[in-house]
């Protein structure tokens, strides 16, 4: 019986656990470039059943002990593209990041929402500034500019050069961290990105789905509700036990 305790209650840890993920995919479905969040469950452990009887100890089966949180995966589909109209919004179709420079480092993202700062630097607001293809934060003299297929940042006419996003790729995904909304910080060194191509006036959408969450939100608090009540069952039969205890 109070091995129960441990099971109810890893279960309702880790239901807690599932609920975060899913309220955070919740809270970014508008950030642009988004990706998902899913929460990948496990036991902790087996153990074999036995049942006694006139012939002796027999194996029943294994029994599963104390659901855990295995891990967090993130799902890196893409998102399709919204239309903005905003000539510094960039959005990514095929494989590939962005590059930003931050106060701790380069991090790396698909949300394209950029803007200009008090110096005239691209920036992604609230993170930092939008890197080159020559590692520099990329200046520009206006906001009226073109950005071609490849990332190349010119005046309106063409005439002038301003610079190229830095648009990067990894050969392993599970070496990206994710720190904030759709930003990730990578563990190794990133490579240039084969088939990426920057599509101007547009952002990436979040790739959360709406409807998915709010059936994993629905079923997830349903189990913690069952947890919930099984385990207030226990404690009350618990408190019979010692109460007939002591009599």
């Amino acid at each position: 019986m109070f091995q129960g305790y441990y099971d109810l209650a890893s279960n309702m840890i880790t239901q807690n656990r599932n609920l975060n993920v899913i309220s955070n995919n919740m809270a970014n479905v508008s950030t642009p470039g988004y990706k998902a969040d899913k929460l990948i469950e496990s036991t902790f452990r087996e153990e074999m059943i036995y049942r006694y009887d006139q012939q002796g100890k027999t194996q029943v089966g294994t029994v599963s002990r104390m659901n855990i949180a295995d891990e967090r995966v993130t799902n890196y589909a893409e998102g399709g593209l919204r239309e903005t109209g905003g000539a510094l919004d960039v959005g990514l179709t095929g494989d590939g990041f962005f590059a930003v420079q931050t106060n701790n480092g380069v991090v790396y993202t698909r949300n394209g929402s950029f803007n200009l700062d008090d110096e005239r630097y691209l920036v992604l607001p609230g993170i930092g500034r939008v890197l080159g293809t020559d590692g520099a934060p990329i200046q520009l003299p206006t906001d009226a500019v073109g950005i071609d297929k490849q990332g190349n940042i010119t005046s309106e006419d063409g005439y002038q050069r301003y610079g190229t996003l830095r648009v990067v790729d990894f050969a392993d995904y599970d070496q990206l961290t994710k720190i904030t909304g759709g930003v990730f910080r990578a563990a190794g060194q990133p490579q240039a990105a084969a088939d990426a191509q920057v599509n101007q006036k547009y952002t990436e959408y979040s790739n959360t789905s709406m409807a998915e969450e709010m059936t994993r939100m629905m079923s997830g608090q349903r189990v913690l509700q069952g947890s919930a009540q099984i385990l207030k069952i226990y404690d009350q039969l618990i408190g019979k036990i010692v109460t007939l205890g002591g009599q």
